[in-house]
């Protein structure tokens, strides 16, 4: 009797172990798959990097909408490629507005130039050029608000991302 009763704990302890065993090798199984996947994940957002800095934003913004479908548990890159996206429109938008900006310029010379020219009754160019510098103008103000939203969301998002990590 005392031989069944030490073999059923013996059988115990072996379950237990096993189980133990078990689980540890499951959890080290999940943590490098994990890692594996944040490795990929950087990797994806690196290059995301790399083409915002060449001013390919579209490619830049493809390889991250890629990692995050790719990647769906990939977190940590999940949450830094946001500042990344956001950074990459608001590098376009900058560019936009620079480049609508000079247009404008342009456009306002030729404005004070038919300004200075008295032709009565033959206003229509002039009246085509006003509406166009007004387009323009309410465009550079719209890139401009878009400017500063871009630049206080990466701030916020930031502040958020180095809060989580504490």
């Amino acid at each position: 009797m005392v031989f069944l009763q030490d073999k059923s704990r013996y059988e115990k302890l072996m379950r237990r172990t096993l189980y133990a065993l078990l689980l540890s090798i499951a959890i080290c199984s999940c943590t490098t798959k994990n890692d594996k996947k944040e490795e990929n994940a950087g990797r994806m957002l690196n290059s995301a990097r790399a083409l915002m800095i060449e001013g390919n934003y579209a490619a830049a913004k493809d390889s991250i909408l890629n990692m995050r479908i790719l990647f769906p548990t990939a977190f940590e890159a999940r949450t830094t490629g946001i500042v990344i996206m956001d950074s990459i429109e608001l590098l376009a938008a900058q560019d936009t507005l620079a480049m609508t900006n000079s247009i404008l310029q342009v456009e306002e010379k030729q404005l004070m130039q038919l300004e200075t020219e008295k032709r009565r009754g033959h206003n229509a160019e002039y009246y085509k050029q006003r509406t166009n510098v007004f387009h323009l103008k309410q465009r550079v103000d719209e890139l401009g608000a878009k400017v500063k939203f871009y630049l206080r969301k990466i701030e916020v998002d930031t502040q958020e991302s180095n809060k989580n990590k504490e």
